[in-house]
C-alpha cells in the first residue's frame, strides 16, 4: 500500500491557503512596485540634462563620481523608502510573516534597493528623453516581474524557465523573501539571494 507523510517544518506556523497564497503575490507586488519606482528616478536624471543642471554641477568643485553617487543615494532612498510600508503592509493586513526573521527581511530588502537603484541610476544615463526613461523603466519592470517570479511562482514552471528567471534581480529577491516566510530558514538562507 501506498502511505503519504507530510512534514511541515516546525518554525513556521499553519497559515489558512489564502494567506499562504500572499506569500508569492505580496513580495512579487513589492518588488514590481520597487522597479516601477524607477520611472521617477530616470526622469529626474533626464530632466537635469535637458535644463542644464547636470551640465551645472560638472562645472563645480565636485567629482563626477560623488555626482553620480549622490544621484545613486537618492535613487536608493527612494526605492528603499518604499519597502518598510510595503512590508508593515503585508505584516498586518495581508498576514505574510515578513517580521519572522526581521534581520533577513531587510537584508533582502536592503539589497534589492542596492540593485534597483543601481538599475535606475543606469536607465537615467542611458535615457535622453522623458519617452525613453519610461519605456526603459516599464519594459524591464515587466520583464523582470514576469521571469523573475513576482507573477507565477518559479516552483511551477519548468528548469529551462527556473533557469533564466534567476538571470533578474527579482528571482533572487523571491528567493529570498519565500526563504524567510514560507520554508521558514534563517538568516544564512538569504545571504546567496542578498
Amino acid at each position: 500500500p501506498i502511505k503519504v507523510i507530510e512534514t511541515t517544518s516546525s518554525v513556521v506556523p499553519k497559515v489558512q491557503s489564502g494567506a499562504m497564497s500572499l506569500a508569492n503575490t505580496s513580495p512579487g507586488m513589492m518588488l514590481q512596485f520597487a522597479i516601477a519606482g524607477l520611472l521617477t528616478a530616470a526622469q529626474i536624471i533626464v530632466a537635469e540634462r535637458k535644463s542644464r543642471t547636470f551640465q551645472r554641477l560638472l562645472t563645480t568643485s565636485a567629482r563626477r563620481i560623488h555626482i553620480l553617487l549622490g544621484h545613486y543615494l537618492a535613487i536608493f532612498t527612494l526605492i528603499f523608502s518604499q519597502f518598510p510600508v510595503l512590508l508593515a503592509f503585508g505584516q498586518s493586513l495581508l498576514k505574510v510573516d515578513y517580521m519572522r526573521n526581521p534581520i533577513a527581511t531587510f537584508l533582502v530588502a536592503f539589497s534589492v534597493a542596492l540593485c534597483i537603484s543601481a538599475l535606475g541610476l543606469l536607465i537615467g544615463i542611458l535615457a535622453k528623453t522623458e519617452e525613453q526613461a519610461a519605456i526603459f523603466s516599464i519594459v524591464p519592470m515587466f520583464i523582470f516581474s514576469a521571469l523573475g517570479g513576482a507573477w507565477v511562482p518559479l516552483e511551477v514552471t519548468g528548469e529551462t524557465f527556473q533557469t533564466i528567471g534567476h538571470i533578474t534581480p527579482v528571482a533572487w529577491a523571491m528567493d529570498g523573501f519565500k526563504n524567510i516566510i514560507v520554508r521558514g530558514f534563517g538568516l544564512e538562507s538569504v545571504l546567496l539571494p542578498a
